[in-house]
């Protein structure tokens, strides 16, 4: 029997928020080829000064709560695959969303790197996702990443390096997700949506009211 959606919410949410990025404090090799096995992540310390950069709920159609504890997370898309091997930021903030109802949470964290490892983790960002399309996690999830549609990709225009990417689970095709990448100058940020058995255009009119929200608060 398959779980209740608001279960596959709750345990898709917990995979979604490995999304969220730890930055090494290593200030050696910063290679474009390094992975979790060769670099120990730790995550950045909480900085309130870049909380007003993050998206509300108010922000997101519907009905939306704040979920406690996302903060003890790494970036890893696919087993051994982190996106900010090599990088440090000396700050972040982070926030995380379920719907009321079940079937969409929302994931946002907001980085400040050092100097040069902004445009970095929005390059390296993409290289993995194309890395891990259909390659499982540690949990054994995966998802088969594609383009974003124009519409997704134009709220993510006005800022400096974007990326973004379309998925849609290997296992069951019910399970969804939109991720973006972007930065201006060096506070980079990871904005990620995911749906179960959620309508792509529902899917995608959450994306763009996440993705905007974001960019714009970014950009001011």
């Amino acid at each position: 029997m398959r779980p209740p959606a608001s279960r596959i919410v709750g345990l898709l949410l917990s995979a979604l928020l490995l999304l969220a990025v730890a930055c090494s404090d290593d200030d050696g090799d910063r290679g474009d080829t390094a992975t979790s096995a060769t670099t120990e992540p730790s995550i950045p310390p909480d900085d309130p000064q870049l909380e007003p950069l993050l998206i509300t709920a108010a922000d997101l159609p519907g009905s939306y709560a704040a979920v406690e504890d996302v903060g003890d997370t790494v970036t890893t898309f696919c087993a051994g695959e982190d996106a900010t091997a090599g990088l440090q930021a000396s700050g972040r903030a982070i926030v995380g969303f379920n719907r009321t109802t079940p079937g969409a949470s929302v994931i946002h964290v907001v980085f400040r790197f050092r100097e040069g490892d902004g445009p970095r983790f929005v390059q390296q960002a993409g290289e993995v996702l194309d890395r891990c399309s259909a390659v499982p996690d540690l949990r054994g999830l995966a998802f088969r990443y594609e383009p974003v549609t124009a519409p997704l990709e134009a709220t993510l225009i006005g800022t400096d390096q974007h990326v973004a990417r379309f998925g849609i689970s290997v296992g069951s095709e019910s399970f969804t997700e939109q991720i973006a990448v972007f930065r201006h100058g060096e506070m980079a940020q990871l904005i990620a949506v995911l749906g179960v058995d959620l309508p792509r255009a529902d899917l995608d009119a959450l994306a763009t009211a996440a993705f905007g929200a974001a960019t714009a608060r970014s950009a001011g």
